[in-house]
């Protein structure tokens, strides 16, 4: 199965000095290497804070505007086997040493 982490909030991050954002990026890279290294790795991005709504009515909005702890910042998308695996898996992930939480998604395939 496929499963996605959604990266959300991070509120410490902001009150990091560079050393220390430096570092944590790497715990992330870590993250990621290791996914690949089991063969789970799938894809991963960070996301950009900008916000583009797109109505049915096709009206294109900047925003809504979520708060720091709602917003998206990146993912990762793994195999597992279940769901006790994946959960076992997102629980190494950096965010949550950051006061980020993590939202943990299975993939549905078309």
């Amino acid at each position: 199965m496929k499963f996605v982490i959604l990266i959300k909030g991070e509120d410490k991050w902001a009150e990091l000095s560079p050393a220390q954002m430096q570092e944590g990026l790497q715990k992330y890279q870590a993250f990621a290497a290791r996914l690949r290294e089991e063969g789970r790795y799938v894809d991963a991005e960070g996301l950009d804070a900008k916000i583009v709504s797109i109505g049915s009515d096709g009206v294109v909005t900047d925003g809504p505007f979520a708060e720091t702890k709602e917003l998206v910042g990146g993912y990762y998308v793994f195999t597992a086997a279940d769901w006790e695996e994946a959960t076992a898996i997102a629980k190494d992930c950096p965010a949550l040493q950051y006061g980020g939480a993590i939202e943990l998604r299975a993939q549905m395939s078309y």
